[in-house]
């Protein structure tokens, strides 16, 4: 399960009054992991992505490598993983992770003076590979795509939980200044992924602080329509593609899926200027053209919203994602940043992983795929998945495939 505490404090305030260095330690000292102490917790909410599977050819062994938020949990069940994997941890948040057993690290952002910090602080970790891969879901393009034929009859979508991290009441906030100034309610959904027969206390508390936002409840009913469970796949991608942009009411969080899924939509999204800008350097959170950037303040939302919807025929959020983002730019980003394969791929060129014949040829002989065909179609499971419960390319189906070599 998850260790350690979130600050309350990083969620709402986009001006900290506290030294860079301490907000970095608050931040260290939460991660959404999961380890063997609570095996029902890993299996709902654990996942493992292999990006490049062991590999033999011509007398010649590759090792594979995996991404996972559980990479001790896999070492608990398989020890022999190691032999034919590198493992990369992921925190699933902003933290570095706290893996003991993983090879990589993966940070969300290049921030060279946090990285510093982080191993003058945590010496015993300062020999694993950092890599900063804000795609560490490896965003499948071509999966998320806009859906054909749909008309845009939502001016503003969000999809988030009802928590506090999401500041949802200021979005509220928003749409009653959006009114005041601009003569009319903007149609918006929320995608909540709950329903009103399962809503806790805390969820309650959400939606009383955004009726009181709006002035009652009825009111509110008017500002936004409330959506609960919506099918991660193509009914999701219909909701973005109806809309003329999307938001994203967070000022910290880790990865947010939300704003890349709706950048392949071809929907553009509206984000704060502070978000995650403890843990983001001087890194953008959207591509040119992809998006607005509001200030953490109910004016400032409101006014770039309108923006957003008058314009959004302008912008370019597919295009604009995938000159620089995408599951197979992320794959060959994640492995020339590794040592290892840079060494040992025969004939390695950056950037080309999909090219290189002896991989190729490789995949072809153990798997029966190239590279881009298992990159995109094949390498996705969860740990449900390690445990045999579903049918895919399993730990156990690569262990006992190179136990055979």
């Amino acid at each position: 399960m998850p260790r350690g505490k979130v600050l309350q404090y990083l969620f709402n305030n986009p001006d900290i009054n506290k030294p860079i260095e301490e907000i970095w330690a608050d931040i260290q000292a939460y991660t959404s992991e999961r380890f063997p102490d609570n095996p029902e917790s890993v299996r709902m909410q654990s996942n493992m992505l292999v990006v490049l599977p062991p590999l033999s050819y011509k007398g010649k062994f590759l090792k594979g490598v995996y991404i996972s938020n559980a990479v001790d949990y896999i070492q608990h069940l398989f020890p022999r993983n190691k032999e034919i994997f590198i493992t990369a941890a992921t925190s699933m948040w902003s933290s570095y992770p706290w893996s003991e057993y993983a090879d990589i690290y993966l940070t969300s952002y290049d921030y060279p003076q946090r990285l510093e910090w982080y191993k003058k602080n945590y010496p015993k970790n300062s020999d694993k590979i950092f890599i900063p891969l804000m795609d560490t879901d490896f965003t499948h393009e071509l999966a998320i795509k806009p859906v054909p034929n749909t008309k845009k009859d939502i001016d503003i979508i969000s999809v988030g939980r009802l928590d506090k991290v999401k500041n949802l009441p200021l979005l509220v906030e928003a749409l009653v200044i959006f009114e005041k100034k601009y003569g009319y309610i903007p149609k918006t959904a929320l995608i909540t992924g709950s329903t009103k027969e399962i809503f806790d206390e805390s969820q309650k508390d959400i939606i009383r602080e955004m009726a009181a936002a709006a002035g009652g409840l009825e009111k509110l009913k008017q500002y936004i329509t409330f959506i609960g469970e919506v099918a991660h796949d193509k009914p999701l991608w219909e909701y973005y593609s109806r809309a003329k942009c999307s938001v994203l009411t967070s000022i910290f969080e880790g990865k947010n899926r939300m704003v890349y899924e709706s950048l392949c939509c071809n929907t553009p999204v509206v984000v704060f200027k502070e978000l995650c800008k403890y843990t983001r350097g001087n890194n953008e959170i959207l591509p040119p053209n992809a998006g607005l950037y509001a200030y953490f303040n109910a004016e400032s939302l409101a006014d770039k919203l309108k923006e957003a919807i008058d314009k959004y025929e302008t912008f370019t959020p597919r295009q604009s994602f995938l000159e620089n983002h995408g599951r197979l730019k992320a794959a060959n980003e994640f492995i020339t940043s590794i040592p290892y394969y840079r060494e040992n791929i025969p004939d390695f060129e950056p950037g080309k992983i999909e090219n290189n014949s002896w991989i190729n040829n490789a995949m072809n002989e153990i798997y029966q795929l190239t590279y881009t065909e298992f990159l995109y179609g094949h390498n996705i499971f969860l740990l449900d998945a390690i445990t045999n419960e579903t049918q895919h390319m399993t730990m156990d189906f690569y262990l006992e495939t190179f136990n055979k070599i």
